[in-house]
This record gives structure tokens, sequence and C-alpha cells, in this order.
């Protein structure tokens, strides 16, 4: 049962319960209606809140027993009555959760390797019965056949093992599986059972001694003939397989002589992989020998790297495959980027692709060419253009996205790539994508994944990443999900969980290095800002292509009413929300790219999940922030929450929350949270969307970045929506001019502004060209059905746009002699002081830079100066009384 339904249900039990006194029930429900109930922190089974009533607070929490069951607690201690504190809380939690939903029952089922494994079998034995193959019989019963598929794909097949049904394809199945069998085998054999006059007249002989990489026995290599061996070639067999039919894996490097001596040997055939596996091991054995040989020059790159960059890049270059999977903002291209020209240098390579998003791309090319004396040519236009720059390209690094491999596997593997590159591998994170297929088969000589995936989360995706690297690690998936997966019992392909996961991180050290930022704080410098740029979902562009048809109306016009200024900050200030999500506009659909990097960032790069990180973001959309709390939720990760409307007395609780609790991991903010707090816990602060001022981006940082910081190291992240209003915001280009500072507000009481050419502001310039691009992407609607015309829903207060005020925020509660000796008064106090002081400031700025505009009207329409010179307009911070003083020259007739 979902959460929502769940908290319904109980709401109709108190409500129709006698054990409940009314009154209680009564003035539970008024707490509620007058706002006296405040969340302070959630998770998946706990809510935190602080109940104001008369003056006293109560704090009390609901949890989600195992059962079902909603139970209050009361200072940690559970309560057997549902009092008026936990009636307000669970009417509060209905209210929160009234728009999103989220939560599902979890339990699991564990496989046995041996029942796994009947699982599988029996999936491919229904397929194979299932079939529309076509085979071609050899003359010898045991092979080799030819298998067409469905799709006129054709197969060999060697029946090896009447009595247990096992076999040898061509196929890739066939050699990673450690089935013994595929499809195909079993369909072989299900036609050769059937049809008794075919198996009578086939030849019986087997045709030689095989040595193969025996599935059953954990693709050791080993040798297999059914019937009896003259004693020089059991002589020769002896000589390297003992009196086992199969070697270890630590004897392989010796048994390369076998290759050559058992060619003279007629009766002797070994299959390729046998070939590919002992070339293997002995290239990993020469690179481990090199590896203690030469020292890196890193004089090479130009940039100074750290001492565990250092460390990554000697990790990969002297391995074929490696995964860096550094916590974000450590710096893995840099590495990555300095391990490709090592190995251009160690080992010849000629050519490095890389494989990255579309919107990585520009990005990487410019960290190539600045950080290297190599060029880089991204790979694009239309597929000859493709093609010929595959063929004809003299740059040493190549850039694609998944999406082009896809279409380009056999002109890249025609182009002789060396080194292949793998960035934010999310593409081929699940096997089963015809992406990932096309990625597995780029022909390469080493391979690098660069991702801040953890190895504890999403085994399957890890599994998926490193089959790319090397298909043999860790096996087939079956093999993989008994050892670590835990089912659901009734839909059989979704997985609830995963166990031995110390075991996993065993397995995968000798390819996979992860560096914590914690672990490297000393080598860091005190703040990281990155920016992550996002694309657009279609009906995000169409939105924000509108508002910028409508934007365009007005700008060209050369004189502006009031009216028009209004429109004008409507749009804009739609052209930003779209960004974040289209739920903001139509509170019926949710695209939004921006949320889906958010959750990946937490839960892969930031790992929030298995670490004691602590985390701001920033929005200033209300609304947004209930999208944030439906994602957290589901992800079982605690939170609090704060914005305008929250009342300053409450918000040291919920800083203290924060804080205190282990399991509150992220703070959730407005711009209310922008000034006056202090919050020295968090170490990572993200901008769900950048403020137009960079005034505000400071003040964010600021919450953390100060003294009594707990953290030696804090990483800023942005939000970028591409291509958008966005860009040009974080570009700094619409943020300074006395234009915007100044009339776009709701205090302007300018009647028209002359926008003549000579009048033009550089503003005006730069949001005419980013309308200029934008005009480019067709609209789907008129801007006027789409525009807010009303006070925005989910905007904590439109501070850049419309006002400097939130009514909630400005209000000065006075406090009695009690109330200041009490420690969380002062702090509130404190909080409240501090936020004032920030907000008279700005407005003292935003006044005084009206009157600049103002002069500047004044000189525009009579050529006289307004006499604004050195005057100054003052607020008292303590009475909030406004001073201006001015003086004004006469008018010429």
């Amino acid at each position: 049962m979902s959460f929502k339904k769940l908290i319904s249900k109980k709401i109709r039990l108190i409500q129709s319960d006698n054990t409940i006194k009314e009154a209680e029930l009564l003035n539970g429900q008024k707490l509620f209606n007058n706002g006296d109930c405040q969340i302070l922190s959630q998770s998946a089974i706990k809510f935190d809140f602080l109940v104001s009533d008369n003056g006293k607070n109560a704090n009390v929490s609901l949890k989600i027993e195992d059962a079902g069951e909603i139970k209050p607690f009361r200072e940690n201690k559970m309560q057997e009555d549902w009092d008026k504190y936990a009636v307000s809380a669970l009417f509060k939690l209905n209210e929160e959760l009234s728009l999103l939903d989220s939560g599902e029952e979890i339990l699991h089922k564990k496989y046995s390797r041996e029942g796994m494994k009947k699982r599988v079998l029996e999936e491919r034995k229904d397929k194979a019965l299932k079939a529309k193959y076509r085979i071609k019989w050899a003359d010898n019963i045991y092979g080799d056949h030819i298998l067409t598929n469905e799709n006129g794909l054709k197969y060999k097949i060697f029946l090896r093992d009447f009595k247990n049904e096992t076999g040898y394809s061509d196929s890739w199945d066939s050699r990673v599986n450690k089935l013994g069998t595929t499809k195909h085998i079993m369909f072989a054999f299900d036609q050769l059972k059937s049809d008794r006059k075919l198996f009578s007249k086939l030849s019986k002989d087997f045709p030689f001694i095989e040595i193969f990489l025996d599935p059953l026995n954990d693709n050791r290599i080993s040798w297999y003939y059914p019937g009896r061996v003259n004693d020089e070639t059991v002589s020769f067999l002896s000589k390297y397989f003992g009196t086992n039919n199969f070697i270890e894996d630590k004897d392989v490097l010796q048994f390369a002589p076998f290759v050559s001596e058992a060619e003279s040997i007629d009766d002797i055939f070994i299959r390729p992989e046998v070939i590919e596996r002992i070339g293997h091991l002995y290239e990993n054995d020469s690179l481990s020998k090199i590896n203690r040989q030469i020292t890196l020059d890193f004089s090479k790159i130009k940039a100074e790297l750290f001492q565990y960059q250092k460390e990554g890049v000697e990790f990969s270059t002297f391995r074929k495959a490696a995964i860096i999977a550094d916590e974000m903002g450590l710096g893995k291209t840099i590495q990555a980027i300095s391990t490709a020209i090592f190995k251009k240098e160690i080992f010849g390579f000629t050519k490095t692709l890389i494989v990255c998003p579309a919107s990585l791309k520009d990005q990487w090319k410019k960290e190539i060419e600045k950080f290297t004396d190599q060029t880089a040519l991204i790979v694009e236009g239309l597929p000859d253009e493709r093609e010929k720059q595959y063929k004809q390209a003299k740059e040493y690094f190549l850039i694609v996205n998944y999406e082009t491999v896809l279409r380009d596997k056999q002109a890249i593997n025609n182009t002789n790539i060396d080194f292949l590159i793998l960035d934010e591998a999310q593409k081929i994170k699940n096997f089963a994508t015809k992406t990932a297929a096309s990625i597995k088969d780029i022909d390469k000589k080493h391979a690098l994944v660069i991702t801040g995936t953890p190895i504890e989360n999403k085994l399957i995706d890890l599994f998926s990443i490193v089959s790319v690297l090397d298909p043999h690690f860790f096996g087939p998936l079956w093999e993989f999900s008994w050892k670590h997966c835990l089912f659901d019992p009734e839909k059989i392909n979704k997985i609830n969980g995963y166990y031995n996961l110390q075991q996993l991180n065993e397995k995968v050290r000798p390819i996979l290095l992860r560096r914590e930022k914690q672990k490297v704080l000393s080598q860091l410098p005190n703040v990281s800002h990155i920016d992550i740029p996002v694309n657009m979902h279609p009906e995000q562009e169409n939105y924000h292509a509108s508002y910028a048809k409508g934007v365009a109306q007005i700008i060209r016009k050369k004189f502006l009413t009031p009216f028009d200024l209004q429109k004008l900050q409507l749009l804009l200030t739609s052209m930003r929300m779209v960004c974040d999500s289209t739920f903001l506009i139509d509170k019926e659909t949710n695209h939004s790219p921006k949320l889906q990097e958010l959750e990946y960032i937490l839960l892969e790069k930031l790992d929030l999940k298995n670490n004691n990180r602590k985390v701001i973001i920033f929005s200033e959309w209300i609304l947004m922030h209930k999208l944030f709390g439906e994602m957290l939720r589901k992800n079982n990760i605690g939170f609090v929450e704060l914005n305008g409307k929250v009342p300053v007395k409450t918000r040291g609780e919920l800083i203290r929350k924060f804080e205190k609790d282990d399991d509150c991991r992220i703070f959730l903010s407005t711009e209310a949270g922008g000034a006056g707090l202090n919050l020295q816990a968090a170490d990572t602060v993200i901008n769900f969307e950048l403020p137009w001022n960079p005034a505000k981006k400071n003040q964010r940082i600021g919450r953390i970045d100060r003294l009594g910081q707990k953290n030696k190291h804090l990483t800023v992240i942005n939000l970028i929506t591409k291509n958008s209003i966005e860009t040009r915001i974080a570009s700094g280009l619409l943020v300074k001019q006395n234009l915007f500072d100044s009339v776009l507000n709701s205090g302007a009481k300018t009647d028209f502004v002359d926008f003549s050419e000579k009048g033009r502001s550089q503003f005006l310039k730069d949001l005419e060209n980013m309308i200029a691009e934008q005009e480019k992407i067709p609209a789907s609607f008129d801007y006027d059905e789409g525009v807010q015309t009303e006070e925005v829903e989910g905007n904590e207060s439109q501070t850049e746009l419309f006002s400097e005020n939130d009514a909630d925020e400005d209000k000065i509660t006075p406090l009695s002699t009690a109330d200041l000796e009490d420690p969380i008064k002062q702090e509130e106090v404190k909080i409240q002081q501090e936020s004032n002081a920030v907000k008279f400031a700005q407005m003292e700025e935003v006044m005084n830079k009206g009157m600049g505009f103002l002069s500047g009207l004044y000189k525009m329409s009579t050529g006289k100066d307004l006499g604004t010179e050195n005057q100054k307009i003052e607020i008292d911070h303590k009475t909030g009384e406004v001073t201006m003083k001015f003086k004004l020259p006469g008018f010429s007739q």
C-alpha cells in the first residue's frame, strides 16, 4: 500500500475511532488548520514535526512500521494514544503527500546457485521450443551444424555431450554463459530427439580431442574426448594437464608452448577462446612488468595533478581495462586524458575514442586542447560525413556521443581504435540495450570507464559496465545475480536488494579505483565549482521557445508600458521555471531532465546512502521542493525543508535537525535560506537553478563557507539547462544593468521607457541575442496561453523579478525577556536580525539604483541632470524607516 493510501486510511480510522477523545481530534485538526504544525525532516519511513501550541513547542514523530501501521512517537518514545499533536502531524503529512505519492512494500527472494541456474535453463528451453530456427546438418552428429535464426543470422553448432545435452556455439552467449548450452544448442538436441531417422543416418565418430574453455568448470582450459586416446597423445596431454583434464588459471602462462606443439598432432583441435585467454593473461603480465620499469613523466600534462590523480593515471595506464570511479569533483576527466597521452607514448597508440553524453563533447575537446599538445575532433554531421571524418582524421582524440556509436559501429571499427574512454556511462548501464551491445562490439586494445557510480549501488549497472571492459570478469549475469541480488517474490525479474557487497568490493579491486573526497581533502582547494549542463525535454523546449517569442514581441517595442514590464517579468520567470520542470507550468506533466540529473548526482556521484555527507539544495520554487521530496522519500533519504512560509521561530529547530540527525542528509531551501542562516554542517551546495543576481548565489554558498565550517573542502554544483535563459544567467550577462535592477520589480512606477537605439541598454542587447537564438526553436503554442498571469504557484517569493519582500519573513515578532534567555530563541533572534540586515541592504541597493535610473530618464527627456550625484537612500535597520534626500532642479520652459 502506498504512503498516501496508508495515511488516508489512518485518518479515516482515527476519525471513526471512539477510543480517541473527540477533543484531541478536533484540537489536532485545529492546530493543523492554523498552520501550527511544521515538518522538520522526512525519510522513507519516519517523519518529524514541530507543533506550536499557545507558545509551547512539542516534537512529535510518525513512523511507518514494518506491518504497515503508522504510529506516533514523542521524544523518541512510543506513545499509546493519538493526542492532538500526533493528529495534527498526521493531517500535515497527508497534506504534504497530497500531490505526490511514493513507496511500496519490499520483500526479497534469494536464489541458490543451482536454483538460479535451473531458472535460466528453463527460460532458455522455453524460448528454444518456440523458436523458428532452421538447421543445415553436417555429416557428423556432433557438428558443425549451421543454424539460421529468425533474423537470418547464422551460427555454428557443435554437440559435445548427448547425455547432458551440452555443446558449443560460435555465438557470444555460448562463450560467456557457463551453462554448456544455448537456445541454439537446445533446439538442435530437440530436433535430433524428435527425428530418429535423422539421428540414425549421421556419423557418430567424435571428430577430435577438443581443447576448450569448459563452461561447467568455471571456463578453465580443458580437454575432452569421449573415446579412447592413443598412448602418444595421452603422454603429450599429461605433460601439460597432469592427471586432470583441466589446468588452473595460475598455470596458464606455462601452458603457452602447448599451442605450438599441438599443431603437429592432427587429433587435437584448439578453440579460439583458448588462444584469447592465453594472450590476455600474457598481456596483463607484460603490463605489470612495464609498470615496474617505467615512471610516468607528468610534465607532459599542462596541469598540476594532485597526487591521487597521478595514482589514478598510473592505475589506468598499465591496465587493459580499468574503471576510475572517484567521487564527484575529483577530476576524473583530466585523469582519463592523461592516461590516453601516456598510452600513446608508451604503447604507440594512434587513436583514442571518447564516448560521452552529447552535452559534454565540447567540454572534452576544450579540456584536451587545454591540458595537452594534442588536438581533438568531434565527429558529427550526416552519416557519410562522419564516416569520412573517421577515415581521414589526423587527430589522436576522436569524440562521439553514445547515440552516434549505435549508428557508426562499423565505421568506428574500420578506424582501428586503440584506446576507448567511456564517460558518464549511464548509456551502457543496461546491458540489454542496443547501445550497450554496440559499445561492446567496438574493437579496441584498452578501455577506461570514468564514472562516479559507487560499486555498492545498482549492481546490475556495474555488471553491464564491467562486461563492456571484460565480459569474463564477472561471468554470466545469472551467476552475478545469484551471488549478489535479492529478487521480488512476485515480479520475477525485479531486483529488490543486494548482498555480499564486501565480497564484490574485493572482486573489483584489480580493475576499479575509487577515491572519496574525505580521503584526499588535504590535496584539494577549499571550494570546487562544478557546472553541469543539462538538455531540455522537447516539451520544455516548446514552452521555452513560446515564452521567448513573447519576450521578443515586447522588447522590440520602442516604448514600454507598466503592463509590458509586468508581462516581461512573467515571461522571463516562466522561462526560468520551465527549465526546472514542466510541472511548474502546467501542473500536469513533469518533464525534468534536471530532476533526473539531481537524483543521479545524489545517489551515484555523491553516494548519499553510504556516507555522511550533508547537502543543501536551493530552488526558489516551493513546488519544485515537493518534487524533490517525492524523489528523496522514494530513495529513503532524510531531509528538511525551509521556505518563506516556515515561521522564523521554527528555523533554528530545522537547522539543528539537519546538523544533528545522521539520517537527515538534505536541506531543501528557497531564498529564505540564502541569507541569515549558518549551515556549516553541509559540504555541498546544489543550485537547482541559478538566481538572477550573482550576489544571491554568493549568499547561498556563504551559508556553508564561513567560520566554523566543519569540512575542509566544499563543493558547489550548478545545474544549467543548455540553450536556455539559464545559460545566459550563468554567463553573467543578464544581471548587472540598472534597467533590470531598478525597473523589473513590482515597486517600479515608471510610465514608459525609451528603448530607442541611443538609449538601449546592454541588458536588452544581451536579451535580444538570447531571444534570437531561441526563435530558431519552433513553438507549439502561443505564448499568451502559457504565460503565468497570476502569482506563480509554488514560487517561494519572486525576489529577483517581482519583490524583495517575503510577508512571512519580514514580520518581526516581539520577544519577552524570558525568550531572550532561551538559547533557542537567541539563535532565532540572531537569524532574524541577520536576515533583516541583508534585506535592508538589498533594498537600499535597489532603491539607489532606481535613483540612478530615474536620473538617466530625466536627462534623456530634458537634457539636464537631476542632481542626484552623491545623494543616497538610507534605511534605518532598527526601525525600517526610509530616508531619501536630493535637490530637484527647476524645469526649463
